[in-house]
């Protein structure tokens, strides 16, 4: 009997692990206890035959083999052209063994398959392209074969139908996935989407190909920014919507174009983007058919269940969305994800619900396990690493086929020995590609004809997702071949009319050629607002998503004003939604702000964000609004206004006075709650990462007085991101006794006596002379470094702020001016300059080095330096702390000037200093310490979101 679990339990996670730092582990049972009481079967290489018959897979379901080795060997991607073949890209070079050694060999490589007799199984295969290293992507466009091939991305035409890519034959398009990384975290996927850009998992950028200035030159490489998600693979359904996953994570999904969200510094840099890498499946499980001590972490608590199966996912990667027809319309729209560690593809079935979706993962009964995934294996080499859905409609699995998956970065003691006391570690020379058919529905083997143009008009609302994806490509392409041999450079009438005949297309096509004609500069204000009026709601959301290109002209412009301004009111959510997008990338003068702040008002999270992504240049006009409104505005719009306003622009000097006008507000708003408003709106701002500290050109009054003792704890955090010429607290730092205030004071004389003439009295440096002291860690970290380069000297290089500096700066020792007492000042006084939070320096701490170092004559070096045993400034914050509850250590521990955080014996994230005790890591997770302990802090407070973990320090 088929079980579902419906999807929607809260998360049980402590705010710990590396990258989102959201841990989905808690205490199971004890992990020897497990390991002992299971017996493991053998993991002998199988052949593809009897590989086939270890499957166990979805009643009414089979497995099929596509192609297995020699013809295809550590598969990774693969893409099909219109023809049916398939191309696929083999990672041969990767873990030769379990130290990686050799990855960086030119093994990998681009095979073509083909199915020769129609059979649905390849039959030969050809070598498209060789000699890569670590090659990790691909797609077929009509351009050519685009692959990725770290540091680069080919564009491969076969021009003489030999079926290879000679050099001749491909061109560097640009960079892609460079710089250093392990496979696993590196960019990849290539996924074409329905707005024409090429998205991949774990990137910040998008791709599109976009016609050369010449017809003998290739195409060019046109960058834009977009969301950052997902690490292994991506998928899109028919909206338009993407999906990614990372390896413990089976689906995310974006419910809006992530790229809105950008468009404005507040909503760019926010820690939580309401719609976007929504958490479809929170702490799922993994239904394997067989027990798994090979996981990397078997021995660790939470890694199986006590009939010594797979608990969490360690290994998702991978994603597709069911868009064929060969499965039936009750699978239209499911997700399939495969989990390579627990040897299965899970099914999640997706159902609008509101805005968003809900997913419900499937399992299917199990006579010996209960429950099982959509498709599981007994086989421990099954690899599962990614699936597609083939131009037959059918769902295709690439399989690794080996026996080590885990990267050599990660690869733990209990693996290692489980791998070679197993035998598992020589990769062989398999990989597999399967494909998973219904079988009571029928399947075309053959490829889909999109020879023609009117093969591909016809094809846009096809059944199969894949054939109208490539239809719209090739139509693309065909158009502008068209445009670009008419002598008037335009596209013929022919083609526009027959994609702006609407009508003649069902609901799917009729997106699918608004798409076509927006890629061709080609979508008509006639056109675009029958789009808008049509029945069908996705339809009316393409038009507005599509038709961003009509700005270019007044007309246009208007159309999207004024059609813009009725969707407000679709009946539609997502129509609705994309409206409030698309009005606010209108140009300046034509941005309904007023009809916009309103919808803010009213409007749950999603509608918030998007209004606040186009307010940019607003921001204080939507403030004026909001507090003009009749009745009492929402403290938290109000807290997003004053983050808005913090962070828009990227002028020092304007969001200075951008925030003493809010201070203004703040000084005389009643009731108080709204000032508290803005002041949680502005210390939140400016504890985003990239956010500086804003120097105002005074103190601000409010900051003393009544006003601060009523505002409290609101207005200390937003001291925290506040300084000015002058101040002694800057950051929050803790204030300075008399006597060290004393000393400063005396201390910045000296300063500008002696050293401003070099060093710039803004601490900035002179270029060639002196480098800057201003945000230098060699002022701010140690006083052992500090102290020793004013006493004996500094001879270059050093490199400071990213430039070299190769003189030498003299020793002041015997400089009568810098006694202890006053040298104690100069070192207190840089360290609360510039918007330094850092600690006083004593006169007992100079005459400590100043005696260690009285016999030195020469000035130091900086590998000098660092050789010496420092109290770093950060040192108090390193050491491992414990989770409650789930009772997982956590590491912080200084990598040269830098804070990273990981768990005990893993990876680690590098932290971003905020503020004083403040350090910011990746997904908006921020770290508090207690700034003003002088000796190790003994907690620390995690803060992801909404959600708050205080950490106890357990040991060094």
């Amino acid at each position: 009997m088929r079980r579902v679990l419906v999807i929607g339990a809260t998360i049980a996670a402590a705010l710990v692990a590396v990258g989102v730092l959201a841990l989905r582990l808690w205490r199971g049972p004890d992990p020897a206890a497990v390991l002992a009481s299971i017996e493991r079967p053998p993991s002998p290489v199988l052949s593809p035959e009897d590989a086939r018959h270890a499957f166990r897979v979805a009643p009414g379901f089979e497995v099929e083999l596509v192609a297995a080795e020699p013809l295809v060997v550590d598969p990774v991607a693969m893409d099909w052209d219109d023809e049916g073949r398939l191309y696929v890209v083999e990672m041969r070079g990767f873990m030769p063994d379990l130290a990686g050694t050799g990855e960086d060999a030119p093994l990998g490589r681009v095979v073509r398959l083909e199915d020769e007799d129609g059979d649905g199984r390849m039959d030969t295969s050809r070598v498209f392209l060789d000699g890569l290293v670590l090659p990790r992507a691909i797609v077929v466009l009509p351009e050519g074969v685009l692959v990725a091939a770290p540091p680069d991305l080919w564009l491969c035409r076969d021009a003489d139908g030999d079926g290879r890519c000679t050099d001749a034959e491909r061109t560097r398009l640009g960079d892609y996935a460079e710089g250093p990384g392990n496979v696993e975290h590196l960019e990849n996927g290539l996924l074409p989407g329905l707005d024409g850009w090429l998205y991949s998992a774990k990137s910040r950028r998008r791709l599109r190909l976009a016609p050369a200035a010449s017809t003998n030159d290739p195409p060019r490489l046109e960058v834009s920014p977009t969301l950052f998600r997902g690490q292994w693979g991506l998928a899109m359904d028919d909206a338009g919507r993407l999906y990614s996953n990372h390896n413990s994570a089976f689906l995310y999904v974006d419910l809006f174009p992530g790229e809105y969200a950008l468009r404005h510094p507040a909503t760019a840099t926010a820690h939580a983007k309401p719609g976007l890498t929504v958490d479809l499946a929170p702490d799922e499980r993994v239904y394997g058919v067989r027990v798994a001590p090979g996981l990397n972490r078997a021995d660790q608590p939470g890694a199986l269940r006590r009939d010594g199966r797979q608990d969490a996912p360690t290994a998702v990667s991978g994603v597709a969305i069911q868009r064929g027809d060969q499965y039936g319309p009750e699978f239209h729209g499911d997700a399939f994800v495969p989990e390579s560690a627990g040897a299965v593809v899970a099914r999640f079935d997706l159902e609008p619900d509101g805005m968003g979706l809900r997913a419900r993962h499937v399992l299917d009964a199990d006579p010996d396990w209960s429950e099982r995934e959509f498709l599981a294996s007994t086989d421990e080499r099954f690899r599962p690493v990614d699936v597609k859905v083939g131009p037959d409609g059918a769902l295709w699995v690439i399989d690794m086929y080996r026996g080590v998956i885990q990267h050599a970065h990660y690869v733990s003691d209990y693996l290692r020995d489980y791998v070679r006391t197993n035998d598992l570690e020589a990769p062989g020379a398999t990989g597999r590609i399967w494909r998973i058919v219904r079988t009571d529905r029928p399947i075309d083997r053959g490829p889909p004809s999109l020879a023609t143009t009117a093969d591909r008009l016809r094809a846009l609302d096809h059944p199969n997702g894949w054939v109208r994806d490539r239809a719209q490509r090739g139509l693309v392409a065909a158009g502008r071949g068209m445009r670009a041999a008419q002598p008037d450079g335009e596209t013929p009438d022919g083609l526009l009319a027959t994609l702006r005949a609407l009508d003649e297309l069902d609901a799917i096509g009729r997106s699918h050629a608004l798409w076509t004609l927006a890629a061709l500069d080609a979508l008509d204000v006639g056109t675009w607002r029958r789009a808008l009026a049509d029945p069908d709601p996705r339809t009316r959301e393409t038009a507005l998503h599509a038709g961003a290109g009509l700005a270019s002209t007044p007309e246009g412009v208007e159309a999207l004003a004024t059609g813009g301004l009725a969707a407000l009111d679709d009946p539609d959510p997502h129509v609705r939604l994309q409206a409030i997008h698309t009005l606010g990338s209108l140009p300046p003068p034509h941005r309904p702000v007023s009809q916009l702040v309103q919808r803010a008002r009213d409007g749950d999270a999603l509608v918030r964000q998007a209004v606040l992504s186009g307010l940019t240049g607003f921001e204080e006009i939507a403030l004026d609004e909001a507090l003009a409104q009749g009745e009492q505005p929402d403290p938290a719009w109000l807290a997003a206004l004053a983050g808005a306003i913090r962070l828009a622009g990227d002028d020092a000097s304007a969001h200075a006075a951008a925030t003493r006008r809010l201070l203004d507000r703040m000084a005389v708003l009643e009731p108080i709650g709204l000032a508290r408003a803005l002041a949680r709106g502005l210390a939140e701002a400016g504890e985003r990462r990239g956010a500086e500290r804003i120097v105002l050109d005074a103190p601000h009054a409010i900051f003393e007085g009544d006003r601060a003792t009523a505002l409290g704890a609101e207005l200390e955090a937003v001291r925290r991101g506040v300084t000015w010429p002058g101040d002694t607290r800057p950051g929050g730092a803790r204030a300075l006794t008399a006597e060290e205030e004393r000393l400063r004071t005396r201390g910045g004389a000296l300063f500008q006596a002696t050293c401003a003439t070099c060093h710039g009295e803004d601490g900035r440096g002179l270029a060639g002379l002196a480098p800057p002291l201003a945000g230098s860690p060699w002022v701010r970290d140690a006083d052992e470094w500090l102290l020793r380069i004013v006493l004996q000297g500094l001879q270059g290089p050093i490199e400071v702020g990213g430039e070299r500096f190769d003189l030498a700066m003299p020793g002041h020792a015997a400089d009568p001016r810098f006694d202890d007492a006053t040298l104690a000042g100069l070192a207190t006084w840089l360290r609360r300059a510039w918007g330094h939070a850092d600690r006083p320096v004593t006169p007992d701490r100079v005459a400590s080095i100043r005696a260690a170092t009285a016999s030195r004559h020469s000035p130091w070096t900086v590998d000098a330096l660092r050789a010496l045993p420092v109290e770093h400034r950060l040192d108090r914050y390193t050491g491992r702390y414990r989770v409650p509850i789930v009772g997982v250590e956590l590491e912080i521990v200084r990598e040269d000037d830098q804070l990273a955080l990981g768990r005990s014996g893993s990876a680690r994230s590098p932290l971003v200093e905020a503020g004083d005790g403040l350090f910011l890591g990746d997904e908006g997770v921020r770290l508090r310490f207690d700034a003003t302990s002088e000796g190790p802090v003994d907690r620390v407070e995690i803060v992801f979101g909404e959600q708050r973990v205080e950490v106890a320090r357990v040991a060094d």
